[in-house]
């Protein structure tokens, strides 16, 4: 029976069968970031189904130290056609990818013949320890204990914090899909209850905005369909008169500042494709629970426009109560095109009655819209932005979603782990002010047709490239949230930004852009880990001599 160990890095993805993996024995970190790295495992034996090794962790900064067994899920959709996709995947053939994480407690390793397994380690020493040298041992043994191999990790805690972050972060929260996955009711205890476990995480990875449901937002949804009612605010109509009751509203927004979220973004008051119709909105009628608007509704129409007339001042009123309104940001309707110009600015026109302009935000891709000044904070994706930079758009955003599969940063499955962790000094060399992407946990399908199972189905039933739909899974056994790799390596990129400013802060920012001449663009960049890993290494080397 042959062992073979090897430590690789956080950037490596480790599929079933031995191929050449940089080894990765140290690296530094700051006091509050979670640093991790891999343990890449393979046994060869003729006789045995399985061997389970125990893992023993000889460290001062052992309690802090976690392990996870790296699950593998199947991809039928790794990527899009070739217009929307380059040749910078680890490869595109349907198959299964690394990245559910399943957390390890007992310190078993199960390991199978001939197959290589992968484990990963996080540290997360909060800021609880100081600067120095922390070798990280493990030793590892087989069922005898006898010991197989030895090896050392070496971590390096630099005597700094990581600054809070400036960036303002959205993954937009699906909570009907967590509700129907969980099957719970929506607003119910216990629905808060299980958003609270996935605010949590949410959080912890660097998300500090929520998307907010005071109506059911209406996002991908077919036209003519619905979404599971997912609302916070309470409507009621009688003898012609609209009233509102925001009490889960209330609740909602106690929770996510509860949990750390310091900013909310109001789902869309107009729907996708072109902001033609209102959003799924039910209501009170004289004693009758019922839709009063939908994909049958104009979205110009007096009534809706009457409608809303009605809620947004008391909407706003409501959030200046809670001491929020200066962190809410409005959505009007979702990526308009240019044939939705005239629609688009209607809508808009609607809500700037009662919204200052540059609280309202969108997805958009055209540059016409911002120079038209339609809208003044636009979020737009990473393939399209070069011209927003190179006009000096105040105030912008990113986003990557399906169609960012060429050039450019993004998370798919089927995609090397760099390009994921590259987007941290993307935002920081062009001044970018918040990212959003569609996809914390949207498990349904395609248009919300059906409910998928994201163990078995990664694509969303084939609609986007795998991992475009979500990077967190259902609870586990343990009644725990499930992360994914790819979750970790976002952090990841979040984190070099903030060690980024923070450098900036204990030197200027000429000298911090010049480490990134590298990086000429959103679809320039280096392809390969090891740019990140030294650039980061540098990064926190220059931040050490400022101590």
């Amino acid at each position: 029976m042959g062992y073979n160990f090897k430590l690789v890095s956080s950037l490596e993805k480790i599929f079933f069968k031995d191929k050449i993996y940089s080894e990765h024995t140290c690296g530094s970190m700051l006091k509050n970031e979670i640093y991790s790295f891999q343990l890449a495992g393979t046994f060869h034996d003729n006789e045995h189904l399985e061997a389970f090794c125990q893992l023993e962790i000889e460290s001062a900064l052992k309690d802090c130290i976690h392990v996870y067994r790296i699950g593998y899920v199947p991809s039928l959709f790794p990527c899009l056609i070739e217009k929307f996709s380059d040749d910078d995947f680890i490869t595109k053939t349907p198959g299964l990818f690394p990245d559910p994480l399943y957390e390890i407690k007992d310190g078993k390793l199960r390991l199978i013949p001939e197959q290589q397994r992968c484990f990963w380690f996080t540290v997360e020493p909060d800021g609880n320890f100081p600067g120095g040298i922390y070798p990280i041992k493990l030793n590892i043994y087989d069922d005898k204990h006898h010991l197989i191999k030895a090896l050392v990790f070496t971590l390096e805690i630099i005597d700094l914090e990581l600054p809070k972050q400036e960036l303002l972060c959205t993954g937009w929260f699906h909570g009907d899909c967590l509700a129907t996955l969980h099957h719970t009711e929506i607003l119910s205890d216990s629905y808060f209850e299980l958003t609270e476990k996935y605010l949590k995480v949410y959080r912890k990875f660097g998300h500090n905005m929520i998307l907010t449901p005071i109506f059911t937002p209406p996002l991908d949804t077919d036209i003519g369909g619905e979404r599971p009612t997912n609302q916070l605010v309470d409507v009621k109509m009688s003898n012609g008169k609209y009233s509102f009751q925001f009490s889960n509203l209330k609740k909602w927004i106690s929770l996510c500042l509860k949990c750390g979220i310091e900013y909310f973004e109001i789902s869309h008051l107009f729907t996708q494709w072109g902001a033609y119709h209102a959003p799924k909105i039910m209501a009170e009628v004289d004693g009758v629970y019922k839709r009063i608007f939908g994909w049958e509704t104009d979205s110009l129409s007096e009534e809706y426009r009457e409608f809303l007339n009605a809620f947004i001042p008391q909407l706003k009123a409501f959030l200046c109560e809670e001491g929020i309104y200066g962190k809410c940001l409005f959505h009007v309707s979702d990526e308009p095109a240019p044939e939705h110009e005239m629609q688009y600015k209607c809508a808009r026109e609607i809500l700037c009655k009662h919204i200052e302009e540059d609280q309202l935000f969108d997805a958009l891709s055209e540059y016409s819209f911002y120079e038209k000044n339609i809208i003044k904070r636009p979020v737009v994706p990473a393939d399209h932005i070069q011209t927003f930079i190179e006009n000096d758009v105040q105030h912008l955003w990113a986003y990557y979603c399906c169609c960012q599969g060429k050039d450019v940063a993004n998370r798919f499955m089927a995609m090397p782990s760099y390009r994921n962790r590259i987007l941290g000094y993307q935002l920081y060399k062009y001044r970018i002010e918040g990212f959003l992407q569609w996809g914390f946990n949207f498990w349904f399908s395609g248009k919300s047709k059906y409910v998928i199972n994201p163990y078995i189905d990664t694509s969303a039933g084939e609609c986007f490239p795998s991992g475009d739909a979500f990077v967190v899974y259902p609870l586990n056994e343990d009644n725990e949230v499930v992360c994914s790799l790819r979750l970790y390596v976002f952090n990841e990129g979040l984190q070099d930004l903030r060690a980024l400013k923070l450098l900036e802060s204990l030197t200027n920012r000429n000298a911090v852009e010049a480490m990134l001449d590298a990086i000429c663009g959103f679809g320039e960049y280096p392809r390969e880990s090891d740019y990140i890993i030294h650039l980061r290494e540098s990064i926190n080397q220059k931040l050490k001599s400022c101590i």
